[in-house]
């Protein structure tokens, strides 16, 4: 087997060039730095980009990524077509040019060279003695490993502090003075009411039957396609079991997916009329979240937002959308709702924290229903459904404060 620029990173004269400074921490030269980015290169590339293409399929399957396009990265003989190039492949191209490879060999190596030296010592204290070839190729596997996790964590950061701040940019507002997209009358004076009350509002026939019929032939299509994935991080948990994708409105094709395109036109109107309504501050998206729950799956309870630093990923309110024909309560697949917790201004004033989360409701996911909810104030989860279920999702961004204040609340200054 092929040891590549990584025997040379492994060798003694090498680790020897290591140094540690005074604070505990390694001060790698730029030899081995180098040597470091070509190994690193190296693994993402072999095998007709192996590495890379595991990397994309955890990217697009758990971190959020906003829109969702076919395999990307493809062979080294298949350059991506231009319009090809989503975010996610942005996000993959950016974060493996030898430049980032280079800020990052650091601490990848080192916690490869900690997960090896751990693996090595127990095995050794089983009695297995590895040879030189298995060794290099089980710090191949475990350089991979940590590469590909802390490229991972790298976006998933960026990307929750990107979406934080954005929740506060007035250039994305949801402005509805001069909006011609679509009328502004769309959401019913109950579901707004519900919303602004007990934290969620819900709508039947928000669209006709025809398209309701459209969306549910062309969501099927997107699953017989093969373009739903598994979280898979949060699968092996035991925290959700469905399939997801992210599509953006300027990805649609616009004559196989008629259903998706007047449903994702009326949608997009959604911040605009609530902003006008409510003055929640809402900005502007075009970005849905398409999700399937096959027969036995699940999403256990959670809240889809939230307000301290490290929860706020900007989300305000959450806009969900069924298709489901002829669905009944036998088919279960609920949307369980729980009771709105008091968010920060309402505890300041005086509002009573809840001990234990109290069930609100169980939604049907019936055609044609639209949900509307805080993401950051309400806990929900999908009951276990006994057959397959579809979801379209608009996340809507917004700073914590404007519609979440009760009458009287000042801010601190």
């Amino acid at each position: 087997m092929q040891g590549g620029f990584l025997e040379k990173a492994i060798t003694k004269e090498a680790t020897e060039r290591v140094k540690s400074t005074p604070s505990g921490k390694k001060e790698w030269d730029e030899r081995t730095l180098d040597t470091t980015v070509k190994v690193l290169e190296e693994i993402l590339n072999e095998r007709s980009r192996r590495a890379k293409n595991d990397l994309e399929r955890r990217l697009r399957s758990g971190t959020g990524v906003r829109e969702f396009r076919s395999k990307c990265c493809g062979l080294p003989d298949e350059p991506t077509p231009e319009a090809e190039k989503d975010i996610a492949w942005r996000l993959i191209e950016d974060y493996t040019r030898p430049a980032a490879l280079r800020d990052m060999a650091g601490p990848v190596m080192e916690w490869a060279s900690e997960i090896f030296g751990n693996v090595k010592r127990k095995g050794e204290a089983a009695g297995q003695i590895l040879d030189a070839e298995s060794e290099i190729e089980i710090v191949r596997d475990v350089v991979k490993e940590c590469l590909i996790r802390h490229i991972l964590k790298v976006i998933n950061t960026e990307n929750s502090e990107a979406h934080a701040s954005g929740s506060h940019d007035a250039g994305l507002l949801a402005t509805p003075q001069g909006y011609t997209a679509g009328d502004l009358d769309s959401l019913s004076v109950d579901c707004v009411n519900g919303l602004m009350t007990k934290g969620y509002g819900i709508q039947d026939n928000f669209v006709d039957d025809r398209v309701v019929e459209d969306v549910f032939k062309e969501l099927e299509m997107i699953d017989f396609e093969g373009r739903l994935s598994q979280v898979q991080q949060q699968k092996m948990i035991g925290y959700r079991t469905d399939k997801i994708c992210w599509v953006n409105f300027e990805g649609l094709d616009r004559e196989k997916q008629p259903g998706l395109l007047e449903l994702f036109k009326k949608m997009i109107s959604i911040p605009f009329e609530l902003n006008k309504t409510c003055s929640l501050y809402l900005q502007a998206s075009a970005s849905f979240h398409l999700g399937c729950f096959p027969k036995d799956a699940y999403y256990k309870k959670h809240v889809d937002g939230g307000y301290e630093t490290n929860l706020n990923n900007g989300r305000k309110v959450t806009a969900l959308f069924y298709a489901n024909k002829s669905w009944s309560d036998s088919d279960e697949g609920h949307l369980r709702i729980y009771r709105r917790r008091p968010n920060p201004f309402q505890l300041e004033k005086g509002a009573t924290p809840f001990q234990e989360d109290e069930v609100e409701e169980d939604i049907t996911p019936e055609a044609g229903r639209l949900v509307l909810f805080r993401s950051r104030d309400v806990p929900h989860e999908v009951l276990k459904t006994k057959r397959k279920r579809f979801a379209v999702t608009l996340w809507l961004a917004g700073p914590p404060g404007p519609g979440d204040q009760p009458e009287g609340h000042h801010t601190s200054t």
